[in-house]
């Protein structure tokens, strides 16, 4: 008979036939509009999405009246599998914080015009709403199973623009992880997203825990992601359109991440994640951090990252920790910087030169570039310096993918190694590489000209020995037990790992042109941490021409 859509408040309007009769109200778990376009579906052989449904009678009377509000009887989305074994209500709740998180982005990236709801006018240039996402999620369901794992895991799956969403095990929902009600993970994974339609997703993806020095680039896929969610969350309840219900501060609620399982009355429950994004970096003491953390080690730390856009975020009149201020960056330049994107003609297609936009010269993200692109966009501010410093974060990509160039300079220095030991995360190796202070990360163009890249180095004391890795512009890191074990990996182009010495050098016959990261790093496999005491200075060369490490351009 009709057709339409519900608003935040899950209110609807439809226009009926003057017709007396029994009708039925069906709503879905599926938009297409302006407001957001989302599908969550049953499973992956169906695609059905959820409904929930109510009959209703239109009188004579009613007919007379010319309205008929239902509003005293709401049809619900329940969230007790006891009413409802489908648990409709987590398909809608999903639904949900796909579009409070499209609100979020529409009321911080248009400043003309819009009204705090996230609503410019429908005319308006300036109206944002995300690309399509399809979330698969099934009560009582892991969808890791799909895939041949029994892990339980919520994901999303890059380049298909599809979320899975932990619905629980084996049919349990009382006590096994589910996440269909826990709005970080939800917002999280959305985050990832958001990441691979509009900025550039270049994590290699793997295991990560907040407690480990881990890969820069996975780590600012994860931090950012963390960091989305608490952003949404408080904004959102920032904005209240039911002036009868009393909020408690934004602030006070929503900046932390929480991952559940089970729930109260159900059987086991309990948080099985939970950090708070507006500690006190300074504050935290990190399990591996046994040899002091190095200025820069936040660009390998995921919550490190979250705390810092997190805090950097914050208005400059709130604080955090009592007496610490936020940084008064805006979520507007957040956005520029992350997807290229603002409302002075600058979208994905045409974005922004300083930006992460897959379509700029930025290929390899991290935050160091992050901060460095924000200066480049207009930010500054003695408080958002205060929280980077607080965090270990600097605002240079010198930590992490630094650009070689042609240009004369001082050799860098290792000043000897960590020795990293411990099966710390799963099924990581024993024997891991510390990724900030065994290794050197650069990023390198090859132009299709010359013969090598190499490295000199001198030595004292007990100097570690060093190692000349080349990797493809994705790579995957590839730890020295592997090597050990005699493992190749598809992602090094060329490697030299001479024992002893003071040179290193690949040959750059037969690689295509395009970026790759070159890896300078300390071979601490089976050494103790006596043995690395000296120190060891290299200089890189490419066919005996110096090449330097600069921002890039």
């Amino acid at each position: 008979m009709q057709q339409g859509e519900t608003n935040t408040s899950g209110h609807a309007i439809f226009e009926m036939p003057k017709t007396a009769g029994t009708y039925t109200l069906k709503v879905y778990s599926r938009s297409f509009n302006d407001y957001a376009k989302i599908s969550v579906l049953e499973n992956i052989y169906s695609n059905t999405p959820y409904s929930i449904s109510k009959s209703f009678t239109i009188s004579s009377s009613d007919i007379a009246s010319g309205t008929l509000d239902l509003s005293a009887s709401p049809v619900y989305a329940e969230a007790n599998e006891s009413a409802s074994t489908k648990i409709e209500g987590g398909a809608f709740n999903i639904m949900f914080n796909v579009l409070i998180a499209n609100e979020y982005i529409r009321r911080n990236i248009h400043k003309n015009g819009a009204s705090n709801d996230g609503t410019p006018s429908l005319d308006s240039d300036e109206w944002w709403v995300a690309d399509k996402v399809t979330v698969y999620w099934k009560a009582g369901f892991n969808p890791y199973t799909y895939f041949g794992s029994s892990a339980p895991l919520s994901f999303y799956s890059p380049g298909e623009k599809k979320l899975y969403i932990l619905g629980g095990s084996s049919g349990d929902v009382k006590s096994a992880d589910t996440d269909h009600f826990d709005d970080s993970v939800i917002l999280h994974e959305y985050a990832h997203f958001l990441e691979d339609t509009y900025g550039n997703s270049a994590s290699p993806g793997g295991s990560h825990t907040g407690n480990f020095v881990i890969d820069a680039r996975l780590a600012w896929s994860e931090g950012f992601a963390n960091y989305f969610q608490g952003a949404v969350l408080t904004g959102a309840d920032a904005f209240d359109n039911s002036a009868s219900e009393t909020r408690i501060p934004a602030a006070k609620r929503y900046h932390y991440y929480v991952d559940t399982y089970g729930y109260k009355g159900g059987g086991s429950a309990g948080i099985g994640v939970q950090f708070n994004l507006a500690a006190v970096g300074s504050d935290i003491s990190e399990p591996d951090s046994t040899y002091g953390d190095l200025a820069g080690t936040g660009t390998f730390r995921e919550v490190s990252i979250s705390r810092t856009l997190y805090k950097s975020t914050r208005a400059t009149t709130e604080s955090y920790a009592l007496t610490k201020a936020g940084g008064g960056v805006s979520f507007e330049n957040i956005w520029k910087v992350f997807a290229g994107e603002n409302t002075n003609g600058y979208s994905r297609s045409n974005p922004l030169p300083y930006s992460l936009n897959k379509t700029t010269s930025f290929p390899i993200p991290n935050s160091g570039l992050f901060n460095w692109l924000l200066t480049k966009n207009g930010v500054a501010g003695a408080e958002w310096n205060s929280i980077l410093s607080e965090e270990k974060q600097n605002k240079t990509t010198h930590d992490y993918a630094y650009l070689l160039a042609a240009a004369t300079c001082a050799g860098t220095t290792f000043n000897g190694g960590a020795v990293e030991t411990g099966n710390r995360m799963g099924s990581d190796p024993i024997n891991r590489s510390h990724q900030q202070m065994n290794n050197d990360f650069y990023l390198y163009y090859h132009d299709g000209t010359g013969t090598n890249l190499s490295i000199s180095y001198s030595t004292t004391g007990n100097a570690p020995d060093l190692d000349l890795i080349l990797y493809r512009k994705s790579y995957v890191y590839f730890e020295d037990d592997h090597w050990y074990g005699g493992y190749s990996s598809n992602y090094v182009a060329k490697s030299s790992r001479t024992v002893g010495g003071t040179t290193e050098s690949v040959s750059l016959s037969g690689l295509a042109a395009g970026y790759y990261v070159l890896n300078v790093k300390i071979n601490a496999y089976g050494k103790t941490q006596s043995q690395m005491t000296g120190t060891s200075t290299y200089k890189v060369y490419k066919t005996g021409v110096q090449l330097c490490g600069t921002e890039q351009p």
